[in-house]
């Protein structure tokens, strides 16, 4: 019997939005000393603490909140970072949910078959965290947990890894080129020694001290104290 998929009634914050553009490659450029990527008119604010550089990207906001028909494949690269960098919930931006246990983090199975001992322990991940209200929601409504199906996990010690994006090279003749996507299929470690030449679009958690829950039940008693639930607006 099929299913029919259901409509969703919130908009995660970190979705990108119609009318929100990348900059043009036309504004990159290669360091004075030759050991990674600029942007020509680069500003500090165009890189992050270690000194990566981020994938530039227009917002459209409304009241300071993203408006426009949602990407729904597309992550808008500020605001993954924003809420992956605060632990804040990636729908509603509010808190995440955090219990004795850990934040909250929903995570899609390992593929039938697979098998790795420590899962989730180690686990990298570019999916901030959520507060218990939109974990239920997302798990109802978000396409690719119904597809592939959830896990829901508690972190003790949720640490920035790294960042995911894409690597660029300098091509005799041709300046810079993107690499095929069959090499930028990996997280990159923050210290990595090809840092320079990497744009970074996703902040990579990894997530360690992880116990696997069960959502329902945190949800039900969520139900019958209704001062636990700890949701955004």
């Amino acid at each position: 019997m099929s299913h029919s998929p259901v409509r969703p009634t919130v908009i995660p914050y970190i979705t990108a939005r119609e009318g929100e553009e990348g900059e043009l490659e036309s504004k990159f450029g290669v360091l004075p000393n030759m050991k990674g990527l600029r942007y020509l008119d680069e500003t500090p604010e165009d890189r992050d603490e270690r000194g990566v550089l981020w994938a530039r990207c227009s917002q459209s906001l409304l009241d300071g909140e993203p408006t426009g028909k949602p990407r729904w494949r597309e992550v808008h690269p500020l605001r993954q970072r924003e809420t992956m960098s605060r632990l804040r919930c990636q729908v509603g931006r509010g808190p995440a949910s955090r219990t004795k246990k850990g934040f909250l983090f929903l995570a899609s199975p390992l593929p039938n078959g697979s098998s790795e001992p420590s899962w989730p322990e180690g686990l990298l991940t570019v999916q901030p965290p959520v507060c218990l209200k939109h974990a239920g929601l997302s798990v109802r409504e978000c396409a690719h947990l119904g597809r592939a199906g959830h896990v829901a996990i508690r972190v003790r010690q949720p640490r920035l890894y790294g960042v995911f994006g894409t690597y660029y090279a300098l091509n005799p003749g041709k300046g810079l080129i993107a690499l095929p996507h069959g090499d930028e299929g990996r997280a990159l470690r923050y210290g990595d020694p090809l840092a320079g030449w990497y744009l970074a679009s996703q902040l990579v958690c990894e997530l360690s001290g992880v116990s696997i829950v069960d959502l329902q039940a945190e949800l039900a008693d969520a139900d019958r104290h209704a001062d636990r639930l700890g949701s955004c607006p």
